[in-house]
């Protein structure tokens, strides 16, 4: 798929809540230029760049949507289809090649997947999705219980995301969700430096997944706590118990990856 230029606006649907789209591809130039396109067009988006990465994630966030490469660094994409059928008979699949293949998009037919050569017009692509969640009909929610308590700060607290300045939105010990004025696209495997520079506190996270509100912002992010410096683990758990107070504590429909 090509990363398109984005001067005419993008074809979005708005729901009440998003849905969730799971991205593989081992090409990371594919991957940012869809999860580009996914994010502002509406969609809560994960990135995965290796097939182990999607199959976790497949099992922990359940998505409505799974995206993959056929080719995933010496493993096929298809098994990614073929490996959720059971645990997700509702997902939508859609599975991308660099050349027309009537053995692979009759294997994909099978498996009640959507078979696409690349590239495609994001114009098209999103059609396909959005025809796609159409005909599969509204999907229950499953619920998770939380390990830890997660809710909004009693007070603002701003946040950088590597550049992307913003604000906390909620938190919990594992991670958070950021309001960010700039899009975050990066793959997950990249930790970030998030700022906290009126509490003096510097974390490593990982993003989990952005949302965009609309083409041009603001973006929201999930990410993951990833300190491995026990002194900056306990300044955000100091932090987090400070900021959730009285009835502050609340629940979002946002997966963050983290308790």
């Amino acid at each position: 798929m090509h990363e398109q230029a984005f001067g005419t606006p993008l074809v979005t649907t708005s729901r009440v809540t998003p849905d969730t789209v799971l991205i593989a591809d081992a090409d990371p130039q594919r991957l940012r230029a869809a999860a580009t396109v996914l994010t502002d067009a509406g969609y809560l988006v994960m990135q995965a760049e290796s097939f182990g990465d999607a199959r976790r994630r497949l099992a922990i966030a359940r998505p409505d949507v799974l995206i993959t490469s056929v080719r995933l660094s010496g493993y096929n994409g298809m098994h990614l289809v073929i490996g959720s059928l059971l645990a997700l008979p509702d997902l939508v699949s859609i599975v991308t090649h660099t050349a027309s293949d009537p053995v692979l998009q009759a294997t994909a037919a099978g498996y009640n997947a959507t078979f696409l050569v690349q590239p495609v017009g994001w114009h098209l692509f999103l059609g396909v999705l959005g025809h796609l969640l159409e005909r599969r009909g509204e999907r229950p929610r499953p619920t998770r219980a939380r390990r830890w308590p997660r809710g909004a700060p009693s007070g603002e607290i701003g946040a950088a995301l590597g550049v992307a300045p913003g604000t906390i939105v909620d938190l919990s010990y594992c991670g958070a969700r950021l309001e960010l004025t700039e899009r975050v696209v990066d793959p997950p495997r990249l930790p970030q430096a998030l700022a906290l520079l009126n509490e003096g506190l510097m974390l490593r996270v990982r993003p989990v997944w952005t949302y965009g509100v609309g083409a041009a912002g603001p973006w929201l992010c999930g990410v993951e706590l990833d300190e491995p410096d026990p002194a900056a683990t306990r300044a955000w758990r100091a932090l987090v118990d400070r900021a959730l107070t009285g009835d502050q504590r609340t629940t979002s429909f946002f997966f963050s990856g983290a308790g």
